[in-house]
């Protein structure tokens, strides 16, 4: 039998959501076997990508592996920092896959190396940023919605 932290799986759904991703699957590849060797794996669906996360144990590490993956490499929105999931900080390296299902490039980790990281964790059922309860750092950039539009145009 599975053991299932309904947090766990929450949590990765919320963040699958804030992400942008058109939609979230967790399933199994294999039947007629033990629970722990299904191969679960969970993956998110965007306009141009799939982000997957498979042959896990169950569908919490699963889900739970997905959203750290969506994590690793990502920039804060909010503070614009590079995401770090441990105290031990954030890496980038060339080569990288993004949440988008692009690359970063050798001179966009160099640009990166000197910003603030922004520390996330899970906490009961959500994902929670570092910075959170501080003042937005202005964007370097265009937005989302600006790139969006401009691509509408």
């Amino acid at each position: 039998m599975i053991d299932m932290d309904d947090d766990a799986l929450i949590a990765a759904a919320d963040l699958v959501g804030r992400t942008g991703a058109r939609g979230l699957e967790i399933g199994h590849l294999h039947d007629d076997v033990p629970a722990e060797e299904a191969g679960w794996y969970a993956h998110a669906q965007f306009r141009g990508a799939r982000i997957t996360e498979e042959d896990h144990r169950g569908p919490t590490e699963a889900a739970e592996a997905l959203a750290r993956r969506l994590l690793t490499g990502s920039m804060c929105t909010h503070c614009h920092g590079l995401i770090a999931l441990s105290d031990e900080g954030a890496t980038v390296y060339p080569g990288s896959l993004r949440t988008d299902g692009s690359v970063w490039t050798a001179e966009e980790v160099e640009k990166i190396r000197d910003r603030p990281q922004c520390r996330y964790r899970r906490m009961g059922n959500r994902w929670v940023r570092g910075c959170e309860g501080q003042t937005p750092r202005p964007s370097t950039g265009p937005n989302r919605a600006t790139r969006r539009a401009r691509r509408r145009r």
